[in-house]
């Protein structure tokens, strides 16, 4: 959202400013979705999904439960999709080094639960 396509698409390693304006898509969306009153209910979800269950991610730090749940869930979805997807600065993933990946990120910056859940639902484990 609202990130400029030479950010997005870039081929390499991100500079700090550009890392610094990527980390705003999650305020950008909200702002942007904000004024649809039938999406007010689902504003969490693009605000908080960078958020980090260790409390290390953005754009406000939380930490935990503190998270709101739709937005920890959409966390590994959008991780999961976004590694199953060639990108200009990698090839997809196997299915199963996303589900090490995401199994190794369960407890710091996924919610545990939630992974385990997906991963069951996913995978049949």
């Amino acid at each position: 959202m609202a990130i400029p396509d030479q950010v997005l698409l870039k081929p390499g390693p991100l500079t700090e400013n550009e890392l610094e304006e990527m980390r705003k898509h999650p305020v950008y969306g909200y702002e942007l979705l904000a004024s649809v009153p039938f999406l007010k209910p689902a504003l969490d979800i693009p605000y908080c999904h960078h958020e980090r269950w260790d409390g290390t991610g953005y754009p406000r730090g939380l930490k935990g439960e503190a998270i709101p749940l739709a937005a920890r869930i959409f966390s590994v979805v959008d991780v999961w999709e976004a590694l199953r997807s060639d990108r200009p600065y990698r090839k997809a993933w196997p299915d199963s080094q996303i589900r090490s990946y995401l199994l190794q990120k369960a407890g710091n910056q996924f919610d545990p639960l939630i992974v385990k859940l997906f991963v069951r639902m996913m995978w049949g484990e």
